[in-house]
C-alpha cells in the first residue's frame, strides 16, 4: 500500500496544510485562524460583535438555524438558534474549531463531489477504513453527530441521525476521489462525474 501524504508528514500545522490543499491559501504565518478561514466561508458566515449572554457568536449557518460561538472562558460552543436552547461545548481548540469550519466549506464547495443519504453502517465502515479522522471534534449539525475525515486532498463529512447516515465527499479534482469511486457506492443525491461528462 502506498503511503498517503498527510498533514503530520509536513512541517505545517493542520489548518495551514488543509487551507492550502483545499483553497490554495498560502499566506498564513502569524494569521489568526478565524481571519485565515473567513475568506473561504461561503455556506456559513462569520459574525462580529454579536453576543448571547456570555457567549460571543462567531459563525452563523446561512439560513440562521445554527450558531457557533466562544464562551467568556474561551470554550467553543454550538447550538440550534432557537429561544432557550442551551449552548453545547464542542471540545475543540481554536485551530480545530476553524479547521472544522474550513472542512465544512470544502465539503460543500469543492468542485468534485459525491453525496448520498441513508447509507448503512456497513457502508460507513467501508468508507472509514479508507480515510483518517480530521483533527477536529464532533458537531451536532447538520446531523445528530457530524464528523470530518480526509484522504489526501479529499474531505469526507459523515452525518448520523438515528442510525441513518448522510455522506458528502469532496475534493479539488475528480481524480482526488478515485479511491472512493473504487468502492462502487451508489451516490443517490449528487455525483459531479455525471455533470462533468455531460
Amino acid at each position: 500500500m502506498l503511503l498517503r501524504q498527510t498533514w503530520w508528514m509536513t512541517d505545517r500545522p493542520p489548518l495551514e496544510h488543509f487551507l492550502g490543499l483545499w483553497f490554495g491559501v498560502r499566506q498564513f504565518e502569524g494569521v489568526d485562524p478565524a481571519k485565515a478561514v473567513a475568506p473561504v466561508m461561503r455556506f456559513n458566515h462569520p459574525v462580529s460583535e454579536t453576543f448571547d449572554n456570555d457567549v460571543q457568536v462567531l459563525v452563523m449557518e446561512q439560513q440562521g438555524v445554527w450558531q457557533w460561538g466562544q464562551t467568556a472562558e474561551g470554550r467553543f460552543v454550538e447550538r440550534e438558534n432557537e429561544p432557550d436552547v442551551r449552548w453545547r461545548v464542542i471540545g475543540e481548540n481554536a485551530d480545530e474549531f476553524w479547521l472544522h469550519h474550513a472542512a465544512f466549506e470544502a465539503v460543500t464547495d469543492l468542485p468534485a463531489s459525491r453525496s448520498a443519504q441513508l447509507f448503512d453502517e456497513a457502508t460507513i465502515a467501508r468508507i472509514k477504513r479508507e480515510v483518517a479522522p480530521l483533527p477536529c471534534g464532533t458537531w451536532t449539525w447538520p446531523g445528530t453527530t457530524q464528523t470530518m475525515h480526509y484522504r489526501d486532498a479529499s474531505v469526507v463529512m459523515i452525518c448520523e441521525d438515528a442510525g441513518d447516515y448522510w455522506v458528502v465527499a469532496s475534493a479539488p479534482q475528480e481524480a482526488d476521489l478515485d479511491w472512493l469511486d473504487e468502492l462502487n457506492l451508489t451516490w443517490d443525491e449528487s455525483d459531479t462525474r455525471l455533470t462533468s461528462e455531460s
